[in-house]
């Protein structure tokens, strides 16, 4: 009987520790997987502020889009615009096509970026 209890706890265990297995991550992979939740999650709802925002904390440099103060001095030398953050919010998969021709949406994009390079 004993021994059926040590096998048992033993089996118990081990599946125990397997189960629970920690999964270590670069900061590469974890930014994959952000993205990746970001794009499944939230890709018809990321409001202008959050596009800006994400695009000032350099989530869109491989749509060529500068970050922090570049994406500032950018801003000011006419060099981004919401049609360019827009675009990269699809390329990214973060807004669907169509949010180009919203012009509700664009126009709400240059007011976040106004207010936001203000602040800055």
């Amino acid at each position: 009987m004993k021994r059926l209890i040590s096998v048992g706890l033993s089996v118990m265990l081990i599946f125990a520790a397997t189960a629970n297995s920690a999964q270590a991550q670069s900061r590469h992979e974890k930014m994959s997987y952000v993205s990746q939740t970001l794009a499944n999650n939230t890709a018809r709802k990321l409001t202008p502020f959050h596009l800006v925002s994400l695009a000032y904390q350099g989530y869109f440099k491989n749509q060529g889009i500068p970050s922090y103060s570049v994406f500032i001095s950018e801003y000011h030398q006419m060099g981004i615009h919401a049609h360019n953050l827009v675009e990269a919010g699809i390329k990214a998969n973060l807004l669907p096509a169509d949010t180009l021709t919203n012009q509700e949406y664009l126009s709400s994009v240059n007011s976040q970026l106004s207010a936001f390079s203000s602040e800055g």
